[in-house]
């Protein structure tokens, strides 16, 4: 069956969420990009450690979203929230 404009089908919740994992990395990159550049030219630190500070600002914010997923996950399994 053919659908009719304005009825779309909406994106599986697989799609949404890569879609919201992908956005959420893209803003964490540019936030630790920020960070990087401010560490070298305001702090006036080496490239090098900009951007090993960029790297780590990096990794922990997606950590952190990552063990965020599954302490929900774990508390949905219990019935905790």
């Amino acid at each position: 069956m053919r659908q009719q404009s304005g009825d779309e089908a909406t994106p599986s919740w697989r799609r949404r969420r890569l879609t919201r994992w992908v956005a959420l990395t893209a803003y964490i990159l540019a936030v630790a990009g920020l960070a990087a550049v401010f560490w070298h030219w305001v702090r006036g630190k080496s490239w090098d450690d900009s951007l090993s500070l960029a790297f780590t600002v990096t990794m922990s914010a997606l950590g952190a979203q990552l063990g965020a997923v599954l302490v929900r996950r774990r508390a949905a399994r219990r019935g905790d929230g």
